[in-house]
């Protein structure tokens, strides 16, 4: 991308740009959270699961300590290890009997090799969970298993050991099923956000590309601007040199008439005319030129009412000619302007101008003045037949214009415009309704913000 562009969407579509990238990173950050909240949630549940799990073995301990405490009471020698023995399901339970000082032994006599069961015989516990190993070592499958503890009449240790096989398989199922929903929903909730993302980052990148294109576009178009107003600046550089000459002529035979009066009132009125009007051109001419060579101009402060009469005086031969009533509205008390006083006059004289071209005859151009707390505004409409919308947006534009071939250069409105900028003011021109043209110059008042 040429630098050019790069500068131009920072300034003009960065702030855009810039907001929808934090969009995208926000999303990319909300797929994080999501998947690290479902994945905490999934941990509080197992661990949940894994506490519930624990809390069935310990009740399945206990059942099996009541069954011991239950076969104590009526344990016998001889009858009570048979009924002891009817107690026992191969495989799910075992029944283990031994003394105080002896060894523990299962029901068929073998010894029992348990070191955690022996330390909970010892530590005088109702029930204790044994591991894999054990368990097997009593017949039971090699699962964990719960034992359940008690002490007979006679002294001897009943122990009745449950295998916790099936309950061991149901926690770990429902393990499994938590974890695999937890799984579901975090990849289900992660691509929904992914989606999300993807699109936020395919509209990013949209809007960069249109912003992009955007700002070529302003760049071509100020190119152009600059272009034209370079081409202006050419022109009157090229029409002050032309205008030097015949003006040049025009002041010395204006002298010489003024010389060879003789006194007459009313050959010294025009010859003076002749020369004052001279002078006004050629202080136009350079005016506009240091204009367009972008020159600072000298301030003043300006009633806005002599601006207003001297535009008019300068315009009315054409109004008359052209069977067209000028009416002044400048309003009493108004603030004085600070401006560049011939500046400003030849804009409002290139606004009067126009809105009499635009006019039918016996019609009225109105001039009007008004002012608030931040500007000074200088409004000229006419009854013409009007301007549209689209060409209102391009009358301030240099050579451009609506009138026949022949008839209008372009420039009015422009050097207009560039006036009121000048000026930190804007110039609007726009539609009336029913018909005819608003054109408005706009001028801050003297210690206000531009």
């Amino acid at each position: 991308m040429p630098r050019g562009l790069e500068v131009a969407y920072f300034g003009r579509g960065g702030l855009h740009g810039a907001t929808r990238d934090v969009l995208v990173i926000r999303t990319r950050w909300l797929v994080i959270l999501t998947v690290a909240m479902v994945a905490a949630i999934g941990t509080l549940v197992y661990v949940d699961e894994t506490d519930r799990s624990d809390a069935a073995l310990g009740d399945l301990g206990d059942e099996q300590a009541e069954i011991a405490r239950a076969a104590s009471l009526a344990f016998d020698t001889t009858r009570s290890t048979v009924s002891l023995a009817a107690i026992e399901q191969p495989g799910a339970i075992a029944l283990v009997i031994g003394g105080r000082d002896e060894r523990l032994r299962t029901l068929d006599g073998r010894p029992v090799a348990s070191a955690a069961l022996e330390q909970a015989i010892a530590d005088g516990a109702r029930s204790v969970r044994i591991p894999a190993a054990d368990a097997a070592a009593l017949g039971l499958p090699e699962r964990t298993a719960m034992i359940g503890i008690a002490h007979s009449p006679t002294g001897r240790v009943i122990a009745i050991a449950g295998s916790a096989e099936h309950q061991r398989d149901r926690d770990r199922q429902g393990r499994m099923r938590v974890l695999l929903s937890m799984v579901l929903a975090a990849t289900v909730m992660s691509a929904c956000c992914v989606i999300v993302w993807r699109e936020q980052r395919t509209e990013a990148d949209l809007s960069r590309e249109l912003a992009v294109a955007e700002a070529a576009r302003g760049r071509d178009a100020e190119l152009d601007r600059i272009s034209r107003a370079a081409t202006m600046a050419a022109l009157g550089s090229g029409v002050a040199h032309e205008l030097s000459t015949p003006l040049g002529v025009i002041v010395g035979r204006a002298e010489q008439l003024l010389a060879r009066s003789g006194g007459d009132e009313r050959t010294v009125k025009n010859a003076q005319a002749i020369l004052d009007q001279a002078d006004h051109i050629n202080r136009v001419v350079r005016g506009l030129l240091g204009l367009a060579r972008g020159a600072p101009i000298a301030l003043q402060s300006t009633s806005a009412r002599a601006l207003v009469r001297e535009a008019t005086a300068l315009v009315e031969h054409r109004f008359r000619r052209a069977d067209i009533h000028l009416l002044p509205a400048v309003g009493a008390g108004l603030p004085d302007v600070r401006c560049e006083p011939l500046l400003l006059k030849h804009a409002l004289v290139n606004l009067l101008l126009n809105a009499c071209d635009a006019s039918p005859a016996k019609s009225t151009v109105r001039v009007d003045v008004h002012a608030d707390a931040a500007e000074i505004a200088f409004v000229v409409t006419d009854d013409g037949e009007g301007i549209t919308l689209a060409d209102a947006a391009r009358a301030i534009e240099p050579f451009f214009t609506t009138k026949p071939v022949g008839q209008g250069t372009g420039l009015g409105l422009a050097i207009a415009n560039e006036i009121a900028k000048t000026h930190r003011g804007s110039l609007d021109i726009a539609p009336r309704s029913p018909k005819g043209t608003r054109a408005c110059i706009r001028i801050p008042i003297e210690g206000t913000a531009a």
